[in-house]
């Protein structure tokens, strides 16, 4: 056994941590700004679809799911869908599954798998919001999710988002 085989167990796990720390420190960013928002300037923002895209990015931020392109496509997609189901079926649990199976087909077809947002097609189902969702907090909470993570790509070291080309 060489010393550098000896040693990979602990790099490994360093490089775990290290990687670790830094999708937390940027879901932090993500999650406070959302938060801070929520309370300060009173916006709805502060929900578990967009608290799931903070995680999504922080956790894979190259990935296709967490690109500003899919988030940007996804959410749009997801909300227009979800509210014109409910506006058909109304609220319910059945409203909910066809907002999120519509969302499914439609995220694959333009090419956005960012999953948070048929959650967020779910809420609207079970919920029905109204069209004023669109404007009182999709859109902020989009793009407080976006400029928080860019923003956490600049504060973070080590975490790249959105990837930049080489």
């Amino acid at each position: 056994m060489s010393v550098l085989t000896s040693c990979s167990p602990g790099v490994a796990r360093r490089g775990a941590a290290a990687s670790g720390l830094r999708a937390a420190a940027a879901a932090l960013i993500i999650i406070t700004t959302l938060l801070a928002a929520e309370h300060l300037l009173g916006l709805a923002v502060f929900a578990l679809p967009f608290v799931a895209s903070a995680a999504l990015i922080a956790l894979a931020p190259a990935g296709p799911p967490a690109s500003p392109g899919a988030v940007l496509r996804a959410y749009p997609a997801a909300a227009a869908t979800a509210l014109l189901v409910t506006a058909i079926l109304g609220p319910s649990e059945i409203a909910a599954a066809a907002s999120v199976v519509a969302t499914v087909a439609l995220m694959a077809i333009l090419r956005a798998p960012h999953v948070p947002a048929a959650l967020c097609a779910g809420g609207i189902g079970l919920t029905d919001p109204g069209l004023g969702y669109l404007l009182q907090t999709l859109v902020p909470a989009v793009a407080i999710v976006l400029v928080a993570a860019v923003a956490a790509g600049r504060m973070v070291p080590g975490f790249d988002y959105p990837q930049r080309s080489s």
